[in-house]
């Protein structure tokens, strides 16, 4: 009862917070984190409803794409919705920007792979597109009326953008907060500095030479909370500066980020 108690003070500060036009202090990582979560629960229950009207309108033609366009319109981290055939060949993409993507076959993609063996909605790992940026896929199934498989429907969105999207409503210290977020194998997902988005944390140079912060991140990766610190300059050339980290888990259809949140 106190836990709901104080999660609902939280939520009724910071709503009144915003009301007033001030940022609210960052919140703890596990308040951020069901945020994080909601974002991404409603995204995935959008392509859900989606994926079931696409079952009534096929997955070609007018109606099929006003429906990808309302997706990709209702979420600011998606870049583009495709439908595809069973055999992994897109049919349809909005926005109009990629329809240059249409008949491109995508069954060999591990996440696709993954959808057709199973039938259930899947989620990718971070991916670096043709375009150069970091991007995750969330697929779903789509059945005919009758239940018999018409293909699938998936977004590509930017998980930093939509991380980033829900952090921007807070203020913090830039220079003694930082704010991140890493899959299970150590790729950063999420920073304050998106420089480092992509990066992956046991591999690159920026890390190598910091024992406690690899250290720290193989704690991470394994333990779904808790809490533990580490140095780290604060610029480069700067003395080490110790920081003191806690984190949390976000899963969806069986894939988990953990965010973090370190200070000074």
């Amino acid at each position: 009862m106190k836990v709901k108690l104080i999660g609902l003070a939280l939520l009724c500060f910071t709503t009144a917070a915003f009301a007033m036009g001030i940022a609210p202090d960052l919140p703890p990582v596990n308040v951020l984190g069901q945020q994080i979560a909601g974002e991404l629960t409603q995204m995935d229950g959008d392509l859900a409803k989606t994926a079931e009207l696409l079952g009534s309108t096929g997955l070609s033609g007018e109606a099929a794409a006003a429906l990808l366009q309302q997706l990709y319109n209702n979420h600011k981290s998606v870049v583009d919705v495709v439908t595809t055939n069973p055999d992994g060949y897109i049919l349809l993409v909005e926005p109009a920007t990629y329809k240059s993507s249409e008949l491109s076959y995508i069954g060999n993609q591990p996440h696709f792979v993954r959808l057709k063996k199973s039938g259930l909605p899947v989620m990718s790992s971070m991916f670096k597109t043709v375009e150069g940026f970091y991007a995750v896929s969330l697929a779903y199934p789509v059945r005919g009326t009758s239940n018999q498989a018409l293909g699938y429907v998936s977004i590509v969105f930017k998980p930093d953008a939509l991380m980033r999207n829900v952090v921007k409503n807070y203020q913090f210290d830039f220079f003694a907060v930082d704010t991140m977020a890493l899959q299970l194998d150590g790729r950063i997902i999420y920073d304050k500095d998106p420089l480092q988005v992509g990066l992956m944390t046991f591999e690159s140079s920026l890390y190598r030479s910091v024992p406690s912060l690899l250290a720290l991140a193989q704690k991470v990766t394994m333990e779904a909370t808790g809490s533990g610190s580490y140095d780290f300059p604060e610029h480069a050339g700067g003395a080490p500066v110790k920081k003191t980290a806690e984190w949390t888990t976000i899963a969806l259809h069986g894939m988990e980020w953990r965010l973090v949140i370190a200070k000074n």
